[in-house]
């Protein structure tokens, strides 16, 4: 685009010095000078916006350079997040493994928990039959032995009589 004003400041610009020379009238010089003046603002005006677009495009292109550089960064950090995120997301699979190990520990010491339990019932019966018995057989214990205390008494008893018979029998035949 500045080129072609260019050029054509430069073609204007020829042919108002070609016709310059030539014997025209005032008011086309007049006219010619109008435009040469036009020309020669809208050239300025052209320039202005040129110089205008090249900063702008200057800074589009830091802009740019900033926005790549934010871009690489957040990029960065999202791939670390991602990072930290698959860390996470291991350590969560390791704990709901070591989660159902413990659970099934758990079950499976509820389990003899509940084996020891039965077991515990079934000593404590036995022992209760077992005392039950000692009891009785207790009880036939005292009873056998004041038994063998009676007949120990009876046989003294006897013997003590059997004696008493001997020595009268010994009196007897002694005499």
């Amino acid at each position: 685009m500045e080129r072609r004003l260019i050029l054509a400041f430069v073609f204007l610009s020829g042919c108002f010095f070609a016709l310059s020379g030539c014997d025209g009238s005032a008011k086309e010089k007049e006219d010619l000078q109008s435009k040469l003046a036009q020309l020669e603002a809208t050239l300025e005006k052209t320039k202005s916006e040129r110089d205008q677009l090249k900063a702008d495009v200057t800074n589009l292109s830091e802009a740019l350079d900033k926005t790549k550089s934010d871009l690489a960064k957040v990029t960065q950090r999202r791939d670390d997040l991602q990072t930290q995120v698959n860390k996470v997301t291991s350590s969560c699979d390791t704990l709901q493994k070591q989660l159902e190990e413990v659970a099934k520990s758990r079950d499976r010491l509820e389990k003899q928990v509940n084996e020891l339990t039965v077991s515990r019932q079934e000593a404590r019966t036995a022992a209760n039959n077992a005392q039950a018995r000692i009891e009785e057989l207790t009880a036939q214990l005292q009873k056998q032995a004041k038994m063998i205390s009676e007949l120990e008494n009876r046989n003294k008893t006897v013997q003590s009589a059997i004696e008493q018979l001997e020595t009268k029998l010994d009196q007897a035949s002694a005499r």
